[in-house]
């Protein structure tokens, strides 16, 4: 398999990606979903191609997705605490108490509704774009440009870009090991959740609900 097919194929993921970010104040929002769509169909008929040429690679630890497993969970935990401590400065900042944020029930069902689009996420971010950079250049510089677009997709909303620069990262090293996208999901879903109702002050579930409404007959 050619080095050089994967570099066609980046470059015109690059050149969509600066189209899609330099035009998206003027775009109607339809055109997001038909974009996003057909971007997503093009990953997924091509998850045969992205199977090989993880194939390539020999870095699969024989502990499989438990060691995935125990590797997000840790790393998922310490992120908690950070966003723990993040959310009572917010909070005091804010002038409000933070028990307020963290007794949300509303959390546990956002995440869970959270689950299937972070794993969507995990699936193109690491199953087909870490998979095709690997082919190109040292595992650091290919961690980097994976944590890179994993932020660059949540612009221009900088909070998230940093968490999610750092998360994208992490994530990438242990798929890399260990090769499994579930864990990696939770802990986005959980992490997404919590960065939202615990720092941010949002309830997600009271943002969707009139969205649902207008989709909804």
């Amino acid at each position: 398999m050619r080095d050089r097919s994967v570099v066609l194929e980046l470059c015109a993921i690059g050149l969509a990606a600066l189209v899609f970010v330099a035009t998206f104040q003027v775009r109607p929002p339809y055109l997001d979903f038909a974009l996003a769509a057909a971007a997503v169909a093009l990953i997924v008929f091509s998850a045969a191609r992205s199977r090989r040429l993880w194939e390539l690679e020999r870095s699969v630890d024989p502990t499989g997705a438990r060691g995935a497993w125990k590797a997000a969970l840790v790393f998922t935990g310490a992120a908690l605490i950070v966003l723990a401590g993040a959310a009572v400065l917010a909070a005091r900042a804010a002038g409000a108490p933070a028990a307020e944020r963290f007794a949300n029930w509303h959390m546990l069902v956002a995440a869970a509704l959270y689950l299937p689009w972070a794993l969507l996420q995990q699936y193109i971010f690491m199953f087909y774009w870490f998979g095709r950079w690997l082919r190109l250049v040292p595992l650091p510089v290919a961690v980097a440009l994976t944590a890179v677009a994993f932020a660059a997709v949540h612009f221009p909303r900088w909070p998230v870009m940093a968490v999610t620069l750092v998360a994208g990262g992490v994530w990438a090293l242990i798929y890399y090991r260990w090769r499994s996208l579930v864990p990696l999901a939770v802990s986005h879903a959980l992490l997404g959740t919590a960065l939202h109702y615990w720092v941010f002050g949002n309830d997600l579930i009271e943002r969707w609900l009139p969205l649902l409404e207008r989709w909804l007959p």
